[in-house]
């Protein structure tokens, strides 16, 4: 079957929405297509959902960025031309994030060269299943507070190490970020709110990985122009609802779910794929 504006706007929904969920949105893509009888619908469309994504979560955190520039101008100028001091966690931070971004560019630029060698429903659904075992983890381990003041450039390196699992397609780069957090002592809020700051490079990286592909791998995209625009425009507003809902159910300590729902999108995905 065609892709058309319809199954754009699908497309984009899930893989905004899942993008900020610690479920891996490639898995929700695959088994769309699967039973839409989908053809690959290319790298073009892949950087239309991502650059939707990296608008919501720049929109989202608008004013924790703001604030970030705002205290690294404070920070430069000399002290007597100072009007305050700047705010110091704010910069400790931002320090953090840029840790830790290092590796998980590194890693986003990796995922869209090996992406594409497996991308079978089977081996998604394997990886879905352990990316539930593994966001489940931290919740059997010592509840801890740290935040910015506290944690280490160790800890942040480490964190963004984390993000390499995601390169298995059925991880979710969100629920590894937030998973090795918590292992490395980091309050729930704290981790998550850090994780989406971070997918700002990841997501920045994913999409010039996408346009290299376009470029070297000669595969701009199987679908229309319009509805590649739907797609991603979808993306924007799903990515910013998904954010919007992971702020309120990490407030009431609910995201164990998530890992039985990681579980049953791998069963539901297996048996698409034994019936197809």
């Amino acid at each position: 079957m065609e892709w058309n504006g319809l199954f754009g706007l699908i497309y984009g929904l899930l893989s905004g929405f899942f993008e900020f969920l610690p479920v891996s949105p490639q898995i929700h893509q695959q088994v769309f297509g699967k039973i839409a009888g989908l053809e690959d619908p290319g790298y073009g469309m892949s950087l239309a959902v991502h650059l939707g994504a990296l608008a919501a979560v720049i929109l989202a955190y608008y004013p924790k960025l703001s604030k970030f520039s705002r205290e690294r101008k404070i920070a430069a100028q000399p002290m007597r031309r100072r009007k305050r001091q700047p705010d110091v966690v704010s910069l400790m931070e931002f320090r953090l994030l840029r840790i830790a971004s290092v590796p998980v560019i590194l890693a986003c630029l990796l995922a869209s060269w090996l992406g594409r060698y497996m991308e079978r429903l089977w081996l998604i659904a394997i990886f879905a299943a352990l990316n539930g075992m593994l966001i489940l983890l931290p919740q059997y381990l010592s509840r801890a507070n740290k935040d910015a003041r506290s944690l280490s450039p160790l800890d942040a390196t480490l964190t963004g190490l984390g993000s390499f699992l995601s390169i298995l397609p059925g991880v979710s780069k969100v629920g590894m970020v937030t998973s090795v957090a918590s292992m490395r002592g980091a309050d729930r809020q704290f981790g998550l709110n850090f994780a989406y700051l971070l997918m700002i490079p990841a997501l920045a990286a994913l999409s010039v990985g996408d346009i290299g592909m376009m470029i070297f791998a000669e595969s701009a995209s199987g679908v229309p122009f319009f509805t590649g625009v739907l797609a991603c425009i979808a993306s924007f507003a799903a990515a910013f609802g998904g954010i919007q809902l992971m702020r309120f159910l990490v407030q009431k300590d609910t995201l164990e779910g998530f890992a039985c729902y990681n579980w049953g999108i791998a069963m539901f995905a297996f048996i698409i794929y034994l019936i197809g």
